[in-house]
């Protein structure tokens, strides 16, 4: 009978393993493995102690790890020697196999295949080899699970298998009431089963439809009253007809439904020794033992045993899961879901009809009218979760650590609760591409190791689309590496994994893998970077940037990680920080009213209350992991029972409750869901009648709320202010705060460190530890100020040790020696010469054949103000007899200058270097300095290097290799943009200690955006480096089309000590630059001089300098579209708001929100969209304010014409802000999933 054949493990699977050859296990239907995590059988490293010795020079265990690229085994031993030797040269600890397809005209026969493979016994060689090189070096070398993801394995060739990936599809055909059906099942499946795919039937439903013309019905959802399912499975004869009186009569229509399951037919090709290859079922353990038997039997052989044990640190690794689109399954699916939700799926299958991969959509195919099918569609989402975590994670793991190795995954791209997933992993990892510019992911990674115990959060870090050859170190931009690296950190990362190291070529022939300069992942179009000895003149440099981030990493290794308060999160998935797969904004703002005031904190998942060290002592849960002082739930609407009851105990343990907004009110799930929502309301009130637990309207009245309750932020600011982000590691005698300042622009806090002892600054550049000497003790903790430049980091130690890592001394006093500067101040150096060694193709063309060429010196031409030409600008047309347009290369520069007399007294000076692309290294009187942050060029210290009379400095550039890898032949990569190179200055020394008084004047931002009509503010700071207090004049100039006031002509300034001028700008002109100088003249003679280059334009919401305002914001986004992109000038890039899935488009109840703010108030008297017609705003109300609350709407569009690319005059108003409330967008398929947008201009000009 067709019933019986909807068994759910059974005779189909026996067949299906017979075919593929190998011994199958059937899934066990015991009862469900325990969620509560284990602790792990292998850590990812011992963490070192923090010592003098171990920051100077970190070990292996706490160094960077790189992605290694190789095409399966088609590789030299040799040359897999080389790279290892050149990792670790590079201050690398480590390095994560990761195979590619081969090129070449064999790379698909299956003889070439059989033999280079992943998984072939060449393969397996090739691992021992590794190994043994690895161990060699004391390098830990990781694999990824398979030759590609999501996950394959050779032996699962066949789409029936029944190891391989399974998918449920439906069938439907109505029929009229009162009629009669006969004849075989309907045919017409959603999705349509690949080739050859069989069909395992799960049910034959009958429902009625809520309208009577749903047949007609155009699109979804068809509403079904859920009383009126039957199923008729056990009806179905064996030739799978089915005879059927339809009840009611002809004005009802009923809907037949069939459903089954298939392979899903998810294909990785090309990889492994035989094809084709399946993508292995994720939520079953035969998929699992499908990897971990081939692994036993054809990896792991008993040399690479040996080796493997003798590395001692390799991770198996797992990347996020991609698998496609369609809506998983598995075998024994049903018999869980009826386990673990406490009733059989069968009769409400209808609600998963169409609702795709994650299980979640507004426009089902079809539904319920009673509205059960939402929470029908969370506990699929649960299922599939719980099936994941247990059926996966857990054998995996365990699997794993018998064998010697640590569990790595990103335990995301599926209906997944990241963070209790990552609980179940030995090593839980984040990722740069997919988070992209948002913190707030990483700490859904990193909570699992925190509740673990474990020291290491790992992120792949720094992939970027389309720039492979031309990443930078420094920079606030999307590109820039240490930016990215940074922003993990401050979600709790505390290994980066480098993306990554190709090896030296992808195989035979002509392809663009296989000729100068190598092999690049996805070619030299794509993802970066191809880092390595073939590839750019900057990877030397990239030693003391390793160094910089084992010391960083180090640090975040110490101790444990402290919080102040825990963020209660429900939900399934992980797209974006406003809106995830659920919808609801789940996830934080990075800049919101907690880290507005210092507040550190992550996210709990309710899987993470259940868990047995889930306790309270002394007001703190969790007291050996994160010490939350208090849990935070925000607008949570729904809730479990089990988990409100977890709650009020934890409550009556006197743990601080804070509910934000709505009380939940209803639970997630289907089953018993009338009494289940009334014992959780019941509970609830319980909750909050207790003294300890309090509601607030918003999340802004939460930081006064916690202060109220005697929680005091982790490092406060006087100010309220989320510039500047800290991560607290807390051991016995000492805190380590990490301190990121998230900003494109430069920032000054004052902070209060919560933490005792003596506040040291760990350089992590030089690996230096010094006392902190301008610092206060106050009964909440260390005051200390902290300036940093734009993405860049910092270290505070606050310690009671006294020895040989932590030496106190009170710093030596140098006064001046004389009362009035006689003359002593900055020097413009822009007399320069050039010499450039250009890399490019060598004469075979072979990967890493690269020609080095020492081309003629030159001698730049500088500008009025000393800014230097980019070595594109440096080409015959422009007057050099050079050609550097197309030129990638170390560029070295020499300046000889006579400093007088005066010079002799100085003791610290500053050199500021402007800008250069990319690394830099300077060397000053034959003196290298040591290496600073790329993220701060300006100050550079090099006063005990300089002497009165002649001194030379040399600033040694190297380049990225785009530029050479553009125009050489075969390459692909004719269409990728120039990228300047060079030291672009310009270059100043200012002094800062000395015999006379000085004055330093630093603009904070070098350049401002200042359109017509528009305004903006420049801030200057203003040191005084007596150690008495001074009078100090300010007076600004500007070119043409420019007013400038300043708001503090007059300042007088304490000795050793700074202040901050603002200088308000009005601008006139439309296009083109100018230049903004400040000059400050102090009382005992000394003077500075500080210019901003002003960017005009006739958008005042256009922002490509990274300067405070203006600023954009949206209401909600996707990670790799944020709203920056609409004010960043470039059609290319585009905002997206956070929908996924089908009715998360704005509506006029749901409205999506964009804005700037303008910094200042000015005229607003037309705005602009443009870019993305297909998906733009539809229908959108203009509004202004001129206080971010109350707003005016200035214009109403109601367009069903494509109106992108306009601008549209609007009633002129004095506004500092300006939004869309957006209420329709037009994407192509309604309902919509999101709107999108490449720029938002507003202009002060009529339109």
């Amino acid at each position: 009978m067709f019933g019986e054949r909807r068994c759910r493990v059974a005779a189909v699977p026996l067949l299906a393993a017979a075919l593929a050859g190998t011994p199958l296990a059937i899934a066990s239907t015991a009862p469900p493995p325990s969620h509560a995590a284990s602790a792990p059988a292998v850590l990812a490293g011992s963490v070192p102690r923090l010592t003098a010795g171990t920051f100077a020079d970190p070990p292996s265990t706490v160094r960077p790890k790189y992605r290694w690229w190789m095409p399966m085994a088609f590789t030299q031993d040799e040359q897999l020697r080389a790279e290892l030797a050149d990792m670790k040269a590079a201050g690398a600890g480590g390095a994560e196999v990761a195979t590619t397809t081969a090129t070449g005209p064999r790379a698909s026969d299956p003889e070439f295949l059989a033999e280079y493979g992943w998984g072939s016994p060449r393969w397996a060689q090739k691992v021992q080899s590794m190994l043994e090189a690895a161990g060699r070096l004391d390098l830990a070398l990781d694999f990824t699970i398979s030759p590609r993801w999501p996950a394959i394995v050779p032996t699962v060739t066949d789409v029936n298998d029944p190891r391989a990936s399974q998918q449920l599809v439906f069938s439907h055909a109505f029929v009229k009431g009162g009629t009669r059906y006969g004849g075989p099942l309907p045919t017409n499946y959603r999705p349509q089963p690949p080739g050859g795919a069989r069909r395992t039937p799960i049910a034959v439903l009958l429902a009625r439809c809520g309208d009577a013309a749903c047949d007609r019905q155009a699109g979804g959802p068809r509403m079904l009253h859920r009383d009126s399912v039957r199923d008729l499975t056990g009806s179905v004869g064996d030739d799978g007809t089915l005879s059927l009186d339809v009840p009611g009569d002809a004005g009802d229509t009923y809907v037949l439904m069939g459903f089954f399951q298939t392979g899903d037919g998810q294909l990785r090709n090309n990889f492994t020794t035989t094809t084709p290859n399946y993508v292995l079922d994720h939520l079953s353990e035969q998929g699992v033992r499908a990897t971990t038997q081939f692994y036993d039997s054809s990896i792991l052989t008993p040399p690479v045993r040996e080796a493997l044990g003798a590395v001692g640190r390799v991770d198996l690794f797992e990347d996020s899961l991609e698998l496609g689109t369609a809506q998983k399954w598995t075998w024994d699916f049903a018999d869980q879901w009826e386990r673990r939700r406490g009733y059989s799926p069968i009769s409400v299958l209808p609600a998963l009809t169409d609702a795709g991969s994650a299980g979640l959509t507004a426009a089902p195919f079809f539904d319920f009218t009673d509205g059960s099918g939402a929470r029908i569609r969370t506990d699929y989402r649960q299922t599939w979760n719980d099936l994941y975590i247990d059926s996966r994670l857990v054998p995996l793991r365990q699997w794993a650590n018998e064998r010697g190795m640590a569990l790595r995954s990103q335990a995301y791209g599926g209906p997944i609760d990241t963070p209790q997933a990552a609980t179940h992993v030995d090593v839980p990892e984040g990722e740069s591409l997919v988070f992209f510019d948002n913190i707030e992911p990483y700490r859904l990674v990193s909570v699992g190791a925190h509740l673990n115990g474990t020291p290491v959060v790992s992120s792949e870090c720094c992939a970027a689309r389309a720039s492979v050859w031309a990443t930078t170190a420094g920079g606030w931009q999307n590109s820039a590496n240490l930016r990215s690296v940074y922003r993990g950190y401050a979600g709790g990362v505390t290994q980066v994994v480098w993306h990554g190291y190709p090896y030296l070529t992808k195989g035979e022939g002509t392809s663009d893998q296989a000729v100068w300069p190598g092999m690049s992942y996805g070619g030299n179009t794509s993802f970066s970077e191809a880092w390595g000895a073939k590839g750019a003149p900057n990877w030397p440099d990239y030693r003391a940037i390793n160094d910089h981030l084992a010391r960083l990493q180090l640090v975040l290794r110490q101790g444990k990680p402290t919080f102040d308060v825990a963020l209660y999160l429900q939900d399934f998935g992980l797209r974006s920080p406003a809106t995830t797969l659920t919808g609801p904004r789940t996830l934080l703002e990075s800049d919101s009213p907690l880290a507005e005031r210092g507040y550190t904190y992550e996210y709990l998942s309710p899987a993470h209350l259940r868990m047995p060290s889930a306790k309270v002592s002394d007001g703190r849960l969790f007291p050996s992991a994160g010490a939350y002082r208090a849990i935070v739930l925000a607008d949570q609407k729904t809730m479990a029972v089990d988990t409100a009851r977890r709650l009020l105990e934890l409550a009556r343990d006197g743990l601080p409750v804070v509910f934000v907004g709505e009380l939940p009110s209803s639970t997630p799930g289907f089953h018993d869901a009338a009494n289940q929502d009334a014992e959780l309301r019941r509970l609830i009130a319980q909750l909050v009648a207790r003294p300890g637990v309090r509601r607030v309207a918003d999340l802004a009245a939460v930081p006064d709320l916690l202060a109220r309750l005697g929680i005091v932020p982790a490092a406060a600011p006087t100010t309220p202010s989320a510039d500047v982000l800290s991560v607290r590691r807390s051991e016995a005698t000492t805190d380590y705060y990490y301190l990121f300042n998230q900003r494109s622009w430069a920032t000054e806090q004052r902070l209060t460190l919560t933490g005792e002892g003596r506040p040291y600054k760990l350089d992590t550049w030089t690996g230096e530890i010094t006392p902190l000497t301008d610092y206060r003790q106050t009964p909440h903790g260390v005051v200390v100020d902290v300036a940093l430049e734009a993405s860049d980091t910092a270290v505070i130690a606050l310690s009671t040790r006294h020895d040989e890592t932590f030496r106190w001394s009170a710093g030596e006093e140098h006064g001046p020696t004389v009362a009035r500067n006689a003359g002593l101040g900055p020097v413009l150096l822009d007399d320069w010469t050039l010499q450039v060694v250009s890399w490019s193709r060598g004469e075979s063309g072979l990967p890493g054949d690269t020609a080095k060429t020492t081309l003629p010196a030159v001698e730049p031409v500088a500008g009025e103000r000393g800014a230097l030409p980019p070595w594109s600008a440096i080409t015959p047309a422009n007057g050099y007899d050079v050609d550097l347009g197309d030129v990638s290369g170390v560029g070295t520069y020499t300046s000889t200058f006579t400093l007088d007399d005066s010079w002799g007294g100085v003791r610290t000076a500053y050199l500021d270097l402007g800008a250069a692309v990319d690394t830099v290294t300077v060397t000053l009187n034959g003196t290298r300095i040591p290496a600073r942050s790329p993220q701060d060029l300006r100050h550079i210290e090099v006063g005990r290097h300089l002497r009165a009379g002649d001194n030379t400095l040399t600033v040694r550039v190297a380049s990225t290799l785009v530029n050479a890898v553009r125009v050489a032949p075969g390459t692909g990569a004719a269409g990728r943009p120039r990228m300047d190179y060079g030291l672009l200055g310009p270059v100043r020394l200012t002094p800062r200690e000395a015999r006379q008084p000085t004055l330093a004047v630093e603009a904070l931002e070098r350049e401002l955006p200042l359109a017509a009509g528009g305004t903006n503010q420049a801030r200057v700071r203003i040191a005084n480096n007596s150690p008495r207090p001074v009078s100090v004049s300010v007076d600004v100039t500007t070119d043409g089309g420019v007013e400038a006031t300043v708001d503090r002509p007059a300042l007088l300034i304490p000795g050793r000590s700074s202040a901050t001028a603002l200088v308000r700008l009005s601008g006139r002109r439309e296009s083109g630059s100018s230049t903004l100088v400040i000059d400050a003249v102090a009382a005992n003679g000394a003077r500075g001089q500080a210019h901003v280059t002003l960017r005009h334009s006739d958008n005042l919401a256009v922002n490509t300098t990274g300067s405070p305002y203006p600023r954009v914001w949206a209401s909600s986004y996707q990670y790799q579209h944020p709203p920056s992109f609409l004010t960043d000038g470039s059609a290319a890039t585009y905002w997206v708001s956070g929908g996924h899935t089908p009715g998360q488009a704005p509506t006029p109840e749901t409205p999506e929100f964009i804005g700037v703010d303008l910094g200042l108030a000015t005229v607003v008297r037309a705005v602009g969209l443009s870019g993305r017609d297909n998906w733009a705003p539809r229908s959108y109300d203009v509004q202004t304010s001129l206080d971010g609350e109350r707003w005016t709407t200035v214009l109403s569009v109601r367009d069903d014409a494509p109106n992108a690319g306009t601008t549209t005059a609007v009633t002129p108003t004095e506004a500092r802000y300006v939004r869309l409330r957006i209420t329709e967008g037009r994407y192509p398929t309604q309902p919509g999933h999101n709107t999108q947008l490449a720029e938002f201009a507003v202009h002060s000009a009529d339109a």
